[in-house]
């Protein structure tokens, strides 16, 4: 296989723009008694593949509240979701 090869097939733009995922809808959730937890350690947005730092998600919005009604607009590193999924980078 040569490492020089360069796909011709373009991703169509329309399959990249989708809205992201709300708060609510991805089971977002701020758990304050986390606040001064080591993120490294566990199920925490800091350890997830899609946590983009310091506080956004690739899909799930900044906006909006989270299951407990809470507003921050942030992506809190130590918030959890349905949708995590482990950073082995990260993790601990």
């Amino acid at each position: 296989m040569s490492s020089n090869f360069t796909s011709s097939q373009k991703i169509p733009q329309k399959s990249t723009e989708h809205n992201k995922l709300s708060k609510v809808t991805s089971g977002y959730v701020e758990i304050d008694e986390f606040k001064d937890a080591d993120t490294h350690k566990g199920y925490f947005c800091y350890n997830c593949d899609y946590f983009l730092k310091p506080d956004h998600c690739m899909i799930v919005t900044d906006e909006g509240q989270d299951l407990d009604g809470n507003i921050s607009g942030k992506i809190l590193s130590y918030a959890v979701c349905s949708l995590w999924t482990p950073n082995e980078r990260e993790i601990k």
